[in-house]
């Protein structure tokens, strides 16, 4: 084994069963002996491909985040409505970050370790999306259809709303109610927004 070439395709798919295992536990509970399970491949050689556990995960979250940002680009390119285009990517990144809660805090902890070509590609990544959205915004500003709005810092609060509702929503909480709390805040904001749901008591649970 220790002679045998590597190949990406390999690695693709040690990357992708890994993300599979994540999404299902946190961090902490996984096991690299789950990850070689799951793949039906012996601990050493994913250890040929990665040095530790974070290493695997940061490179599963990469990929995950390409697959992301292609979904969400894709979307931003239709000619769609403000709140078509708020909904559709509300929905899209709130279902990716569904099952990974843990995803904000590892990579508080791991971005500091990103070689500098990385970070640069991840931040790269990051404000093709930011500037997508802000067309649609600057488009809805110049048509009237919202008011005059730094619309840079509109969009880092909407995101800054899809992490919250991910970190701190509850069990009882559904992808697709968050989405419209969402959506609805963000263009309406509280005094104005339409009812998303009904109030009911409940504990929110954050990130330890």
């Amino acid at each position: 084994m220790r002679g045998r070439k590597k190949t990406n395709t390999t690695r693709a798919a040690i990357v992708r069963g890994a993300a599979e295992v994540f999404s299902q536990r946190e961090f902490h509970e996984v096991l690299t002996d789950d990850i070689a399970q799951r793949l039906g491949m012996g601990k050493g050689t994913i250890y040929r491909y990665f040095d530790s556990k974070e290493q695997l995960y940061l490179a599963a979250i990469a990929d995950g985040v390409d697959r992301l940002h292609v979904a969400v680009t894709a979307v931003l390119q239709e000619d769609a409505s403000l709140e078509q285009t708020i909904e559709v990517v509300a929905r899209t990144m709130i279902h990716y970050f569904w099952r990974q809660r843990d995803f904000f805090v590892l990579m508080a902890r791991l971005e500091p370790k990103l070689k500098a070509s990385e970070r640069a590609d991840w931040q790269r990544r990051r404000s093709e999306v930011v500037t997508l959205v802000r067309r649609v915004l600057d488009r809805a500003v110049a048509q009237g259809e919202a008011g005059r709005v730094n619309t840079r810092l509109a969009v880092e609060a909407l995101f800054g709303m899809i992490r919250g509702v991910c970190v701190y929503r509850a069990d009882s909480d559904r992808p697709e109610e968050l989405t419209r709390l969402v959506t609805a805040l963000f263009l309406h904001g509280v005094k104005g927004a339409p009812a998303v749901s009904a109030e009911r008591p409940r504990r929110l649970r954050a990130l330890r």
